[in-house]
C-alpha cells in the first residue's frame, strides 16, 4: 500500500467496518481528494449467516475480500491493507507485532490523521477494542513530532436510539449491546447524495446485511437519521474540529 503522503488512514477490524461505521468521513475526504487509506486486521472469516446465497461457510473469507475490495472502490479508497489475524481472535492475537505493522504503515503512507476503534469498541467487540488499541500503540510509538492526530469512531445517544429503531425492522439482529458516549466531539453529518454513496458502499457487504438493513431503504427519514451520523472522538489533535467544508481538521 503505497500512495501519496499527507492522508487518512483507517484502522479497522473487519470487512464492513470501513463502510458501515466511517463510510460517510470517507467519502467526504476522497471525494475532496484527500488520498485514503485502509487496514482490516481480519478477513471477517467468523461472520456467516448464510448469505449471499448459494455460498459455502468455508468460502465466507474469499466472499468477504471481495466485498471489501468492491466497498474500496466505491468509497474511492486508494490502498487496502487485509491482514489475516483471526476474527473473533485478535484479543489474543501478537498485539506487539500488529502495533509494529500499523507503525510502519504510518511512517510510510505519513497520514494527518488516523481513525479507529476506541476502546468500548463501538459496542464491545474485542475485536474493535484490540485492535484500536494497537493503533493507538502504533502512534505512540512514534516521536511526538511525527505523530498523526488519532480519532475515534463513537456511538452518540442519538445514533444509539437510530439503531434500536432500525433494527425492529428486521428479526435477523437481537440488538447490540451499544456503550453510548455523554458527549463526542466531532459529528459528520451527511447529505442525502452522501448519504446513497454510502449505502451504495455498505450493500457490497452482500454477505453482512441483516433484514434491518435492508427493511430501512423503505425508511428514509430513518436511514438519514442513522446513515447520514457519524461520531467521533478526538484523541489528539492540533487542529479545529472540522472545516468548512466538513473535513477533519487536518485536511484544512
Amino acid at each position: 500500500m503505497d500512495g501519496q503522503k499527507g492522508g487518512l488512514l483507517l484502522v479497522m477490524a473487519h470487512p464492513d467496518d470501513e463502510s458501515m461505521g466511517s463510510g460517510g468521513l470517507v467519502l467526504r475526504h476522497t471525494r475532496a481528494g484527500i488520498p485514503t487509506y485502509l487496514i482490516c486486521a481480519t478477513y471477517g472469516e467468523a461472520g456467516w449467516t448464510g448469505k449471499p446465497a448459494g455460498a459455502k461457510k468455508e468460502d465466507l473469507p474469499e466472499i468477504r475480500a471481495k466485498e471489501l475490495e468492491e466497498a474500496a472502490a466505491a468509497l474511492a479508497i486508494d490502498g487496502v491493507e487485509l491482514w489475516d489475524y483471526p476474527d473473533g481472535g485478535v484479543s489474543a492475537a501478537d498485539h506487539p507485532q500488529i502495533s509494529q505493522r500499523i507503525t510502519e504503515q504510518i511512517v510510510k503512507l505519513r497520514p494527518r490523521a488516523v481513525v479507529g476503534w476506541g476502546p468500548d469498541g463501538g459496542y464491545g467487540h474485542p475485536d474493535h477494542i484490540w485492535i484500536g488499541a494497537c493503533a493507538d500503540a502504533a502512534i505512540v510509538a512514534l516521536d511526538e513530532a511525527e505523530r498523526p492526530a488519532l480519532y475515534h469512531l463513537a456511538v452518540d445517544q442519538p445514533l444509539a436510539e437510530f439503531y434500536r429503531e432500525a433494527m425492529r425492522l428486521g428479526a435477523s439482529n437481537g440488538g447490540l449491546a451499544l456503550q453510548p458516549q455523554d458527549s463526542v466531539d466531532i459529528v459528520i453529518e451527511l447529505n442525502a447524495d452522501e448519504v446513497m454513496m454510502k449505502l451504495r458502499a455498505i450493500d457490497c457487504h452482500q454477505s453482512q446485511l441483516e433484514d434491518w438493513r435492508i427493511a430501512i431503504r423503505s425508511h428514509q427519514r430513518l436511514m438519514q437519521q442513522g446513515y447520514g451520523r457519524e461520531p467521533y472522538i478526538t484523541v489528539s489533535s492540533k487542529a479545529a474540529s472540522l472545516t468548512g467544508g466538513g473535513l477533519l481538521g487536518e485536511f484544512g
